[in-house]
């Protein structure tokens, strides 16, 4: 699986030595990949070279016939579509967990030192997130959240949020997965405006225990996970971001919450389904290409 572009000509050279003896398959992970990323601190790169490079994909496009050729087989299938189990084991054992909060926004590793301006920020649309929590933080909306990854490594920096949130919005350095898990355990739902993310793993974890999302409706991987309603709410912009928020919390403060997250992930996606469904499409394609293992009945993402 090709994940992102190749960072030099070395991976370029080996997989050029490779490609007739293996088949290499491309997977969105990484930004926008394989269109270019509208990350201004990115590296640039052409979409059309990687589009046209594997014989399949597996992509998080709305309309991937407008971008690969015929000769390209697809599969609408991403990195957190997998290896899931742990997030839904984590979710039981905490499923009664006090929320203490309202939300979680898992921010990557954000660029404290710039005070949240840089790759990792923009990846995860911070700029939007200081907007909206104006909003979160009012009187009118009063809300609690976790900020992840929103401090530096030393806990010593923070990057700036608005006043009124002082007291409301806790801000952590970088997390491990256990550490991440207990906060989202104690959360009513999750955060997500990003728009530049292919693979959003926060968003099937959170999923997984039981856990709606707010999500951008413009992000590019991802919204395949929203049902509004069930597993959560969408939002374009600031537009009607106060009536998606209105929405999940007035559905998630009291006791009868119409999400269903985890059924949904439980009938959808992990490894059971996802595995089966990707061994399918490669069998489907390049049968003649694989020798299979007796028996072989999933195929997992290597690092998924």
């Amino acid at each position: 699986m090709v994940r992102a572009p190749f960072r030099g000509k070395d991976d370029e050279d080996l997989f050029n030595f490779y490609k007739d003896d293996i088949l290499f398959l491309g997977i969105s992970s990484f930004e926008a990949f394989p269109l270019k990323s509208p990350n201004p601190y990115s590296a640039v790169y052409e979409s059309e070279y990687y589009l046209n490079m594997f014989p399949g994909f597996l992509h998080m496009m709305r309309e991937p016939e407008a971008h690969f050729t015929l000769q390209v087989q697809t599969i609408l299938m991403s990195q957190s579509d997998f290896m899931l189990d742990d997030a839904i084991h984590f979710g039981q054992k905490h499923a009664n967990e006090e929320k203490i909060y309202d939300f979680v926004y898992s921010g990557g590793d954000q660029d404290v030192g710039t005070d949240c301006v840089g790759w990792a920020s923009y990846n995860k649309n911070f700029s939007f997130v200081r907007e909206a929590l104006e909003v979160m933080c009012s009187a009118e909306f009063n809300v609690t959240g976790v900020l992840v990854a929103n401090k530096n490594k030393q806990g010593t920096k923070a990057c700036t949020i608005p006043s009124s949130c002082e007291g409301k919005i806790v801000q952590t350095s970088f997390l491990d997965q256990k550490a991440f898990f207990g906060y989202l355990s104690k959360a009513r739902f999750a955060f997500l405006p990003q728009i530049c993310d292919a693979s959003p793993r926060v968003s099937t974890q959170a999923l997984s225990m039981n856990i709606p999302l707010l999500m951008n409706r413009n992000i590019m991987g991802g919204w395949k996970y929203l049902l509004p309603g069930k597993t959560g709410e969408f939002f374009h912009d600031m537009s009607d971001f106060k009536e998606s928020l209105r929405r999940i919390l007035n559905n998630t403060r009291d006791n009868s919450s119409p999400y269903e997250p985890l059924d949904f992930v439980l009938r959808n996606y992990g490894n059971r389904h996802s595995g089966k469904k990707l061994f399918d499409f490669v069998k489907r394609n390049w049968e003649n290409k694989i020798d299979f293992p007796d028996g072989t009945e999933l195929l997992l993402p290597t690092g998924a």
